[in-house]
């Protein structure tokens, strides 16, 4: 393996590392600057979907307004390169697993849940270093507990 491939992967690595911090906060604007222009953001757990033009839009939360207390865990990453225009190494696919660890407050009630499953995150090289593309999640399980005290 070349060092420029390594140092690929690296920098690649660490931009999925900055999105999965990123969508810890649950906000999809603080992503953009980890995207190139009319990056298509499909991820239930940043509750972003498709856009008419690929841009993140939030989701409806309803009376869910305060903070979201969770961590974005991107885990068995796989990252392989395609070519384009004739270069290897220009585009970036990373097949990866995410488990999200959540707990939800409410008034008189605390509730854990954890949510799992896939993405697949591409990234193109740009003037200002390896940016995402598309980011497109799949949810494959949910589970947890019942609310402290609950019924």
């Amino acid at each position: 393996m070349e060092l420029a491939t390594v140092l690929d992967r690296l920098a690649v690595d660490a931009l999925v590392t900055e999105y999965a911090r990123a969508v810890a906060g649950g906000d999809p604007e603080v992503c953009r600057p980890l995207c190139v222009p009319g990056a298509v953001l499909d991820d239930p757990v940043l509750d972003a979907r498709k856009g008419a033009e690929g841009q993140a839009v939030p989701r409806q939360r309803g009376s869910d307004k305060g903070p979201r207390p969770y961590q974005h865990l991107i885990v068995n990453r796989k990252v392989t390169f395609e070519r384009r225009e004739g270069e290897v190494g220009d585009l970036a696919v990373v097949d990866a697993d995410f488990v999200t660890p959540m707990r939800s407050n409410g008034p008189g009630r605390i509730a854990d849940t954890v949510r799992g499953g896939r993405y697949r995150i591409r990234g193109v090289r740009t003037a200002e270093g390896w940016r995402l593309s598309e980011v497109v999640a799949e949810e494959v399980w949910q589970g947890g507990a019942p609310p402290a005290g609950g019924n």
